[in-house]
C-alpha cells in the first residue's frame, strides 16, 4: 500500500509540474540528455571533433575521445543540428587536455547521459541513433542505446539495445553496483528509462561487467502505475543480498489493483498479489536462463 501511495503522490506532483515545465521548454525540444550548465559529462562518441564555433563547417580545434571529461558551459538551444535521426542543440564545453584548460563547441549527441565510474573505469552511455521500424503495419521509431566501458581513453567493450521513442524514454538514470554475489562479475550496471506521466512504465536494463573483460546482458525489470488504480513493480534479489540464492537472480513481482470495495474513508481497497520468477546465472559463459516460478 505504501508503494501505491508513493505512485499517487508522484502522479499528482507530475500533473502539477507539467504545465510549468512545458512553459519553460517552449523553445527547446526536450531530450533525454537533460544536460544543463555546469553539468559534468563524458564524451560519448568514439571520436568527437571540438569546433571553434557551433557549425560542422567550422574548423576543428581539437579531438576528444570516448570517456574524456567535459563540463557543459552553455546549451545553444537556438542552434539545432540533426545527425543519425536525432535533433539536438550544440553546446559549449570546457575541458582539460595536457594540463591546459580549453573551450569549444560540440553537438550534444556526442556527449553522454549521466556519468558513471568506478575508479578509473568509466561506463559511458547515450543514444547512438534513431531508427524506424514497422510493428503491426505501423511505423514506429526506436532509439539504439549504446553502453561503453572505457579505461584510459580506450574502449574495452560495448553493447547496444533498443527502446521505443515516446514518453517512456523521457529520462534516464544510471547506477553502478558491486557484483552482489554474481560469480565472475566485477560490477552490475543498471540503466533506467521512463516518463513523468502516470501509466508510463519505467524500464530497467541490467548489464554485468565481467572480471574477464566482457560486458553481458542480465534480466531486466519494469515498474508502472496509475494513481489509485493499479501498480506493477518488480525488483531483483541477487545472490549476495538478503534471501538471495547461489547463482540465482530472483525477480520479485508486486501487483496492486483497485477493487469495488472501499475502506471507512471511502478509499478503494486494493487487491495485492505477490509472485516471483527465477533466473539461473552461469558465471563461466556469462549467460542467464529463466527457470520455473
Amino acid at each position: 500500500m505504501r508503494t501505491m501511495l508513493f505512485f499517487v503522490l508522484t502522479c499528482l506532483l507530475a500533473s502539477i509540474c507539467a504545465p510549468v515545465f512545458a512553459q519553460e521548454q517552449e523553445e527547446y525540444v526536450f531530450n533525454t540528455w537533460l544536460a544543463s550548465k555546469d553539468d559534468s559529462r563524458y564524451i560519448f562518441a568514439d571520436t568527437a571533433m571540438v569546433r571553434i564555433s557551433p557549425d560542422t563547417k567550422q574548423a576543428a580545434i581539437d579531438t576528444l575521445l570516448a570517456g574524456d571529461d567535459i563540463t557543459v558551459v552553455e546549451l545553444l538551444t537556438k542552434q539545432m543540428f540533426t545527425l543519425k535521426g536525432i535533433t539536438l542543440p550544440w553546446i559549449k564545453i570546457k575541458y582539460k587536455k595536457d594540463g591546459v584548460e580549453k573551450e569549444g563547441y560540440v553537438w550534444e549527441g556526442l556527449i553522454s547521459f549521466s556519468p558513471m565510474r568506478r575508479g578509473d573505469l568509466k561506463f559511458v552511455y547515450a543514444y547512438d541513433r534513431r531508427v524506424d521500424t514497422v510493428i503491426d503495419k505501423t511505423k514506429q521509431f526506436q532509439y539504439i542505446v549504446k553502453l561503453k566501458v572505457v579505461q584510459a581513453r580506450t574502449i574495452l567493450a560495448s553493447t547496444t539495445f533498443k527502446i521505443f521513442e515516446g514518453e517512456s524514454s523521457s529520462f534516464s538514470y544510471p547506477k553502478v553496483m558491486p557484483a552482489l554475489g554474481l560469480n565472475n562479475v566485477q560490477h552490475i550496471v543498471s540503466l533506467s528509462f521512463g516518463g513523468e506521466a502516470c501509466g508510463v512504465p519505467t524500464d530497467y536494463y541490467y548489464f554485468a561487467w565481467m572480471k574477464d573483460g566482457r560486458l553481458v546482458s542480465l534480466p531486466g525489470r519494469t515498474e508502472v502505475g496509475d494513481a489509485g488504480v493499479y501498480y506493477h513493480g518488480e525488483s531483483f534479489i541477487f545472490p549476495g543480498e538478503k534471501n538471495g540464492q547461489p547463482d540465482t537472480i530472483i525477480l520479485s513481482i508486486h501487483e496492486e489493483e483497485e477493487t469495488e470495495k472501499v475502506d471507512k474513508n471511502g478509499e478503494p481497497i486494493m487487491s495485492v498479489k505477490e509472485s516471483s520468477e527465477k533466473y539461473s546465472w552461469d558465471g563461466v559463459n556469462g549467460t542467464f536462463k529463466k527457470l520455473g516460478k
